[in-house]
């Protein structure tokens, strides 16, 4: 019976992390439909960035874009279904705005100098915020998840 309960359990825990799984987890290696993909790199106060990744196509090659040292991911409930529609708000370690997005998501790719940040998500009426380091050396990536 005791062996029954961790089967269980165990099948449980993979129920739950699956769908969190397949969203995070995508086939890099899948063709792209270019023609789904509406990826248009912009700039404020000088900060390259570039956000989108509604739809698996454009997910998966807003994923393969470069030259992006902070990756914002934004999802909602304990499942992590990708969220759009939020607004964002980047700070520096003084907790002056160097970037503030409204309508974004799910994804969005930041160019920043080296530095320490706070990402501040605002969706579905509620605020989420995440501190994050980035060195320039290989991207830092920052799950804002309203729950």
């Amino acid at each position: 019976m005791r062996n029954h309960h961790y089967a269980l359990g165990a099948a449980l825990l993979i129920t739950l992390a699956l769908p969190w799984t397949l969203a995070a987890a995508a086939d890099l290696s899948a063709p792209i439909d270019m023609q789904a993909v509406q990826l248009q790199p912009q700039e404020q106060n000088g900060i390259r960035y570039v956000q989108g990744g509604i739809g698996q196509d454009e997910a998966n090659a807003l994923r393969q874009t470069k030259g992006y040292n902070l990756h914002v991911e934004l999802s909602i409930g304990p499942e992590g279904k990708f969220q759009s529609g939020a607004s964002v708000d980047i700070q520096n370690a003084q907790g002056n705005s160097l970037l503030t997005l409204q309508d974004v998501g799910p994804l969005l790719y930041v160019q920043l100098p080296p530095g320490h940040y706070k990402v501040i998500g605002q969706a579905e009426g509620a605020t989420v915020q995440q501190q994050v380091a980035v060195d320039g050396k290989s991207p830092a990536t920052v799950n804002l998840n309203w729950r």
